[in-house]
C-alpha cells in the first residue's frame, strides 16, 4: 500500500533544485560585486559591471523611496531588492534549461507566507501593537464583533492572493508562450518560434517579478505608515 511506503531521503524536485542553483549563482555574484564596490577608489569613476550595480542599487532606491518613509525604506529596502532581484532571475531561468522555481504552487505560496511575516513586522514595529488591535476592530467599537472576523481574514488574504497571482499569472504566461509557440512553429521556423518563446518568457517572468515587488512594497508602506 502507499500509504505505507516512507522515504528518508527524496530527489529535490526541478523547482528547488532550480531554487537552489539561483540562490547560490545570486549569492556569489552579490558577494563579488560587493567585494569590488568596497576597494574602490572614491576619487575614481566606477567601470564595468560595478557601475551598472552601483546604478541599478540608485535607481531602485529612488524608486523605493517615493513609496515609503526614511525607517521603512532603510529597513525593508534590503528584503525589497532581494525579492525583486531573485523573483527576475527565478521567473527568467527557463531560458538556460531549468525549470522555473515560480511553477511550483508551493514555491509560490512560500513568497506569501515571508511577505506576510514582513507586513506584521512593519506593523508592529512602527504602528505598535495597540493601534493595531484598533485597527483590526475597526472605527466603530459596537460593530467590533463583525468586523474582527473580516478584518482577520484580510489580513490573510493579501499575502495569500499576491503569492498566488504570481503562480497563476506565470503560468498562464507560460501557456500562453506554449500556444504561441506551437501555432508558429511550422509556419515561421524553428529559429523564429524559438525567439518568441524566448521573448514571452522574459516578457512575463519579468513583469510579474515586478508587479510582486510592487505589490510588496505598497502594502509594507501603507502597514508602516504611521
Amino acid at each position: 500500500m502507499r500509504l505505507l511506503e516512507f522515504t528518508l531521503f527524496e530527489f529535490l524536485s526541478p523547482q528547488v533544485f532550480s531554487t537552489l542553483i539561483v540562490v547560490t549563482v545570486l549569492s556569489i555574484i552579490f558577494i563579488v560585486i560587493g567585494n569590488k564596490v568596497k576597494k574602490l577608489d572614491p576619487n575614481k569613476t566606477p567601470k564595468g559591471v560595478v557601475l551598472v550595480a552601483i546604478l541599478a542599487v540608485e535607481t531602485f532606491n529612488k524608486m523605493v523611496q517615493s513609496y515609503m518613509n526614511y525607517k521603512p525604506y532603510k529597513f525593508f529596502a534590503p528584503y525589497l531588492f532581494t525579492i525583486i532581484t531573485f523573483l527576475a532571475v527565478a521567473n527568467t531561468i527557463s531560458l538556460f534549461g531549468l525549470t522555473a522555481p515560480l511553477s511550483n504552487l508551493g514555491v509560490a505560496l512560500s513568497f506569501s507566507v515571508m511577505t506576510f511575516f514582513v507586513i506584521k513586522i512593519a506593523e508592529f514595529k512602527y504602528l505598535g501593537v495597540v493601534k493595531k488591535i484598533d485597527g483590526l476592530l475597526g472605527p466603530v467599537k459596537p460593530m467590533a464583533i463583525l468586523m474582527l472576523p473580516i478584518n482577520l481574514v484580510g489580513e490573510i488574504s493579501t499575502p495569500f492572493s499576491m503569492g498566488l497571482r504570481l503562480f497563476v499569472n506565470l503560468m498562464g504566461g507560460a501557456v500562453i508562450a506554449t500556444m504561441v509557440y506551437a501555432a508558429l512553429h511550422w509556419s515561421l521556423g524553428i529559429i523564429a518560434g524559438v525567439f518568441l518563446h524566448a521573448v514571452f518568457d522574459i516578457f512575463f517572468g519579468i513583469i510579474q517579478a515586478f508587479v510582486f515587488f510592487m505589490l510588496t512594497t505598497v502594502s509594507i508602506s501603507m502597514a508602516s505608515d504611521a
